[in-house]
C-alpha cells in the first residue's frame, strides 16, 4: 500500500508524470527511505550531489546563500529536491533543511539508472520532459531579451528627445 502511495505521489512529479503506474512503481521500489528530524540538513550547497528526495510527508525550507537574492521557499509533500543530481553529476547549490521530521524517498542516480536499463523508455520520457523545459526555458529567455530591446529602444529616444 505504502509503495503504491509513494509511486503516486511520483507520477504527480512533472518530471515523472505520464509514467505508467509499473514505471513509477519500478522507481520507487528502486529508492530508499529516508528521515530527516527537524533542523536536519537534508542538501548541503556546495556538495556532490547523487540524490534526489520527493517528500513523502514533513516540511523543509531551503535556505539561500548568504547575499543571495533568493528567498527562503517552503517544501512541502510531492516536492522532489535535488531533481539534477539523480540525472547527471552536479552540486547541490542550496541547503534544504527540514522544518518537521521529513520522511522522503531518496532516488539515486545509479538506482534510477538501473531502473532506465531495465525499461529504457522511462529514459526517453526523462530525456523528452528535460527536452521540453529547455524549449520553454529558451521562449522565456527570447521573450526577457525581446523586453530589454524594447526597454533600450524606450531609453534612446528619451535620451534623444532631452539631448
Amino acid at each position: 500500500m505504502a509503495l503504491d502511495k509513494n509511486a503516486e505521489l511520483l507520477g504527480s512529479v512533472p518530471l515523472f508524470h505520464g509514467l505508467a503506474v509499473e514505471q513509477l512503481t519500478a522507481i520507487a521500489t528502486k529508492s530508499k527511505k529516508s528521515f530527516f528530524e527537524a533542523n536536519a540538513t537534508i542538501l548541503s550547497s556546495g556538495t556532490q550531489g547523487q540524490t534526489a528526495y520527493l517528500i513523502l510527508s514533513g516540511r523543509a525550507v531551503t535556505k539561500p546563500r548568504e547575499g543571495s537574492r533568493l528567498e527562503a521557499e517552503p517544501l512541502e509533500a510531492g516536492t522532489l529536491i535535488g531533481e539534477m543530481a539523480m540525472l547527471v553529476e552536479t552540486e547541490y547549490t542550496l541547503d534544504v533543511v527540514a522544518e518537521s521530521r521529513v520522511r522522503a524517498l531518496a532516488i539515486s542516480r545509479d538506482e534510477l539508472f538501473e531502473v532506465m536499463e531495465d525499461d529504457p523508455s522511462i529514459a526517453h520520457h526523462l530525456s523528452e520532459q528535460i527536452t521540453e523545459r529547455l524549449i520553454f526555458l529558451a521562449c522565456d529567455l527570447r521573450e526577457v531579451d525581446q523586453r530589454f530591446a524594447m526597454l533600450e529602444a524606450t531609453l534612446d529616444n528619451v535620451i534623444a528627445s532631452v539631448g
